[in-house]
């Protein structure tokens, strides 16, 4: 082809084939400062996800569960609510004189308010009649304000702690342990030597034996009781 040729072809293609260059060329340059290289589209990182709550530990002081013995101040009246156990049937649990020890176990409660530890009622679960011969107790009962929940049975039973609530009378939930509201709760679950978080419905968690029931309503505590135990 001669020059006149090419320079009639440059004049006739000359103007668009610059203008697809120099684009291909403002792409090539525009793409590195939309990308960090981390998939973000040039949005910067967020933050880092939040670390997981520091767990409390368990005290390296054993306190001796004695008859008698209150664990923490009074804050609760004794025995049950109105809306609590007055004789009748709960569930499957009976109001008798005198329950089975066939099946006999004790879970602990221990509840802290704002950091200071209550004491949970004494005779939860008893109910006192016209007279002395119509006195009965349920099968999940306290006999003092050590925290101690006892547990009776004819055969072993799976009470939790939603039971407990139901003979005493006191609402539980998330936002709401026996009457105290407004304050974040958490539940943790010490069995051994090993604490956790409770989660789901706090009214399932099994009152198995010896387990240790820490219930944090406001500021958060750094130590979860460590209790030593006689008997079942």
């Amino acid at each position: 082809m001669g020059s006149l040729q090419l320079h009639a072809s440059f004049r006739r293609f000359g103007p668009a084939l610059l203008l697809i260059l120099f684009g291909a060329s403002l792409a090539a340059c525009g793409g590195s400062d939309d990308d960090n290289g981390d998939g973000s589209g040039g949005n910067p990182p967020g933050p880092p996800p939040p670390p997981p709550p520091t767990l409390p530990t368990l005290s390296p002081t054993p306190i001796s569960l004695d008859d008698d013995h209150q664990v923490g101040v009074d804050h609760w009246p004794n025995g049950n609510t109105s809306t609590g156990g007055q004789g009748q049937d709960i569930g499957a649990m009976t109001c008798l004189a005198s329950q089975s020890n066939t099946f006999h176990q004790h879970t602990h409660v221990s509840v802290f308010l704002n950091g200071e530890q209550l004491s949970f009622p004494a005779m939860v679960g008893f109910v006192t009649g016209s007279s002395p011969a119509s006195d009965c107790h349920y099968p999940l009962h306290t006999h003092d304000k050590s925290g101690l929940i006892h547990q009776h049975g004819t055969s072993p039973q799976n009470f939790t702690l939603g039971q407990v609530f139901q003979v005493w009378g006191q609402p539980l939930s998330t936002t709401n342990f026996a009457g105290e509201t407004g304050l974040p709760i958490v539940v943790y679950v010490t069995d051994g030597s090993t604490v956790t978080v409770a989660s789901g419905n706090w009214a399932d968690i099994p009152l198995n034996s010896h387990r240790e029931i820490t219930v944090q309503i406001g500021t958060a505590i750094t130590e979860i009781p460590n209790y030593t135990w006689t008997g079942n």
